[in-house]
């Protein structure tokens, strides 16, 4: 229950995760080059956000649970991007261009987020 429970956390990233993008695309595009980087780090700050409101909620966890919820999002957010990429008719290689924090895109940080942000959660809030 519990792990169904954390997917349902992650399940709230995505509706804020299209939300940002819009954003990006009709607000921060004006900023230039520096877009893609405040879009990656306000979707952090969100990410950590929700895990932040929603993790602690959920009973009966131990350690080795928030590292598998960490585990999971990563996992998760990386499938579903990656499809988006692929309905996009984008291919693997492109996907993999996001990865490039030279080029400004900070989806790593994104990503690395959506691992650590359970476990730090519950370190920050004395459950582990």
């Amino acid at each position: 229950m519990k792990y169904l429970q954390a997917f349902g956390v992650w399940a709230l990233i995505i509706p804020i995760a299209i939300l940002n993008g819009g954003f990006r695309e009709n607000v921060l595009v004006k900023l230039g080059s520096i877009a893609n980087p405040i879009s990656g780090i306000i979707l952090s700050a969100c990410i950590f956000a929700i895990a932040y409101a929603f993790i602690p909620r959920i009973a009966n966890c131990r350690k080795k649970d928030y590292i598998w919820f960490g585990i999971m999002w990563f996992l998760l957010t990386n499938l579903f991007d990656l499809s988006m990429f692929l309905k996009a008719g984008q291919g693997f290689a492109e996907y993999l261009k996001a990865y490039d924090v030279a080029s400004g895109n900070f989806w790593a940080l994104v990503t690395l987020t959506t691992l650590v942000s359970p476990f730090a959660v519950a370190k920050i809030k004395h459950k582990v």
